[in-house]
């Protein structure tokens, strides 16, 4: 674990839940290509027993297109690492090089080696299984999207862990009561077989070298707040007892390295804003940074 100080906050390097090898590998770029990341994240401490998560999570077009190869979204991840990292991903992406446009994409993704020979987007291998098609379907474009200081959307996820059969499933529940969209079946993992150790929530780009880096979120920074900043709301974590619960103030770790170009306000209760959605945070950015 890695940790600076960035306004006299203690950040740390967040766990990675992926990598240019198996990122890229499908789409003709090689395992050492030289690639810069960038987060906004708050993750849970990294030797938990975690049973799944929920966040409702705010959509947005970037404010103009990317080049092919960046990549530009955010998640939830739930990962378990004994010395070889197993990893489950959702949320929503920018990525022209995987689906040959500027839309936002909803995404699932997942590894159970250490991104070395296992793990695809959506449907491009086996390894999620769908079960209703007509919720949300992995790869598929999402709308409407926000509009800046305007109409604000979202959409709500949870990834729990199945009491019965161990898989790992993923709901909509934005819809009046949860939608299964599929699952990440028990069998194919190691370490997350039984549970999850760390669940880390927030925005990440990834950029070549000498690039200019692109947007996240909404293109604006964090402090802009409500209706002009991305944000995930009502997070919740599920533990054993297979209920969800409310985040503890104070127990998730913060990370935003690159403050000129992305931020992160704090994890706080809603009610600070005025709100009543639980546990939130904004982020995002303009980009710009040339690392």
């Amino acid at each position: 674990m890695v940790g600076e100080k960035v306004h006299g906050r203690e950040l740390l390097k967040p766990f990675d839940p992926f990598t240019r090898k198996i990122q890229f590998g499908m789409h003709g770029k090689t395992a050492d290509s030289e690639e810069i990341k960038h987060w906004t994240t708050y993750e849970t401490k990294r030797s938990g027993n975690y049973y799944g998560t929920k966040a409702k999570i705010n959509l947005w077009n970037l404010p103009h297109d990317i080049k092919p190869s960046h990549f530009s979204g955010y998640m939830m991840w739930l990962a378990s690492d004994d010395g070889i990292i197993n990893s489950i991903v959702a949320g929503f992406h920018v990525y022209p090089e995987l689906y040959h446009d500027n839309k936002l994409h909803f995404f699932t993704y997942w590894t159970v080696d250490d991104y070395n020979s296992t793990g695809c987007y959506n449907l491009d291998c086996e390894g999620f299984v769908m079960v209703n098609w007509d919720v949300l379907t992995p790869g598929s474009v999402v709308n409407p999207v926000s509009i800046y200081n305007g109409q604000q959307y979202d959409i709500t996820l949870s990834i729990k862990k199945d009491a019965q059969s161990g898989h790992w499933f993923l709901y909509r529940e934005d819809l009046g009561e949860a939608k299964l969209i599929g699952y990440w079946p028990k069998s194919q993992f190691k370490s997350l077989a039984d549970k999850a150790t760390v669940i880390s929530w927030g925005g990440m780009v990834i950029y070549d070298k000498n690039d200019i880096s692109p947007p996240m979120g909404s293109g604006h920074f964090a402090g802009e707040l409500e209706r002009k900043a991305a944000y995930f709301k009502n997070i919740e974590i599920f533990y054993s007892d297979g209920k969800s619960h409310d985040l503890i103030d104070g127990a998730q770790s913060e990370t935003a390295e690159k403050e000129e170009c992305y931020t992160i306000s704090e994890l706080v209760n809603s009610s600070k804003y005025g709100q009543h959605d639980g546990h939130l945070f904004y982020f995002g950015g303009p980009g710009g940074c040339t690392d």
